[in-house]
């Protein structure tokens, strides 16, 4: 019985951990957004949506978790970027800065950097907090940034 209630307990906390979010167009044309599968006749344009709240985000403190929930850090590199690419990412571990990261390689992720970046040349680092952009590594520039956006300026976890 013991085992039966554990497994139960466990079930029910990846079911809340994990989200599957629905996204259609109906005949009409309107959009729908729900938690459970769209109507399998009316329905176009179908798209399903996994999300889930990391774990380790769970364990940051309350100011860095807000930070990092509407304002997500990507640090956008290339394999041809050995030394500022390096200083930039150091510079987010120093800092306690959880992020993601991008080797941009293909000639669609280098047309996406472009556009990213508003046009012109494509130069990485590209440090992306949020919806706004830095080209290439300035400490002063990403502090300010990431300062603004709310995050600590030292790693205090």
């Amino acid at each position: 019985m013991k085992t039966f209630a554990l497994l139960f307990f466990l079930l029910c906390v990846s079911v809340v951990n994990a989200q599957t979010t629905y996204r259609w167009v109906d005949q009409e044309g309107k959009v729908h957004y729900a938690d459970r599968p769209p109507p399998p006749k009316t329905a176009r344009e179908v798209q399903e949506k996994q999300f889930s709240a990391p774990a380790a985000n769970k364990q940051l403190p309350f100011a860095l978790r807000q930070a990092v929930n509407n304002y997500p850090v990507t640090l956008h590199v290339s394999n041809d970027c050995p030394s500022a690419c390096k200083l930039g990412r150091d510079y987010l571990n120093k800092r306690g800065i959880p992020f993601s990261e991008k080797t941009v390689a293909t000639n669609e992720e280098i047309e996406a950097l472009r556009q990213l970046q508003g046009g012109g040349e494509v130069a990485v680092p590209v440090l992306q907090v949020g919806e706004k952009t830095i080209k290439g590594f300035l400490d002063t520039s990403w502090a300010s940034l990431l300062d603004a956006a709310g995050y600590p300026k030292s790693d205090n976890r």
